[in-house]
């Protein structure tokens, strides 16, 4: 039925009414690939993030009024831990180095403000076996006397882990509200084709024709303007994500986002276009079922 009837009906219907359709198909496009934008920058936050908070690196705020005694007396103890790969002292002066060259910016602008109100820290970091032992790790070192605070990435895993739950259910809402205008879209071209091609309908009925089989040419448009919809939108998203790469100016800092920066895989991008067809299918089912029992004598 489908290969006989429905899919070159279809294609000719398509043809027929492709000013109408092109119309449709540019609705669809432009809101798949806005959500799809806005689902790709999730995905790099999310690979950023899981990629910086893999880090093993862990920070002894001292105290300000630490005399130099204390502070290698501090230094060795965390450097004679079995669990600790490597540790070093950072001063104020070179701390704020360190922030200017990652800003990008002149040293001499961070190095002489401030300085006294910024604690040295000891950096250390664990052996690669033992990163699940952080927490435990930085526990013995937060209640030595002259240790204000103990920072590491893991510490804020929970807080980060949080976000993204918070912004994975906003991007369902958003998701869902691209369903009711994929389905609103298609529904609308359905019902402009069916009423077009009312005459061939009813022709259809005389001879015989079950609704199963005038349905099947419908539901054939409505999957290919999902299919066509989605991989319209994937050529736009990937267009930007090209030309934003290619147009934003990279320094010795940032070049690292630029070269680890992700796109939809494979498979996301096959379950995108099985998704966008299947919801196109479905949105002309009904409309289709739903408009031939109101276009019944």
């Amino acid at each position: 039925m489908y290969l006989r009837y429905g899919i070159p009906r279809a294609v000719r219907g398509l043809r027929a009414n492709w000013s109408a359709h092109l119309n449709n198909l540019l609705i669809l496009a432009a809101s798949m690939a806005t959500l799809g934008m806005i689902v790709l920058l999730y995905l790099n936050v999310l690979h950023f993030s899981q990629s910086w908070l893999s880090n093993t690196k862990v920070s002894l705020f001292l105290f300000t009024d630490i005399s130099a005694e204390r502070q290698g007396a501090l230094l060795e103890r965390v450097r004679r831990h079995p669990l600790v790969k490597s540790a070093e002292l950072v001063l104020p002066q070179e701390g704020l180095r360190r922030l200017a060259e990652e800003l990008g910016a002149d040293s001499e602008l961070l190095t002489g403000a401030g300085v006294e109100d910024i604690p040295p820290t000891i950096d250390f970091e664990l052996l690669t076996g033992h990163r699940d032992r952080v927490n435990a790790v930085a526990n013995q070192f937060r209640p030595l006397p002259g240790v204000d605070e103990v920072v590491y990435t893991e510490r804020m895993l929970e807080q980060v882990e949080l976000f993204f739950v918070v912004l994975e259910g906003i991007g369902w809402f958003f998701i869902a509200l691209l369903m009711v205008a994929v389905y609103l879209v298609i529904s609308h071209a359905t019902r402009l084709s069916l009423y077009a091609r009312r005459d061939e309908i009813e022709i259809l009925s005389l001879v015989g024709a079950t609704r199963r089989f005038i349905r099947s040419s419908f539901v054939v448009e409505g999957l290919l303007l999902g299919l066509m919809g989605s991989l319209l939108s994937l050529g736009i998203v990937w267009i930007a994500h090209q030309v934003l790469l290619a147009g934003l100016s990279w320094n010795e800092t940032t070049i690292a986002i630029k070269n680890d920066s992700v796109f939809f895989s494979w498979d996301r991008m096959g379950i995108a276009l099985l998704i966008a067809s299947v919801v196109g299918a479905a949105s002309s089912r009904l409309a289709v079922h739903r408009l031939l029992r109101e276009l019944e004598p």
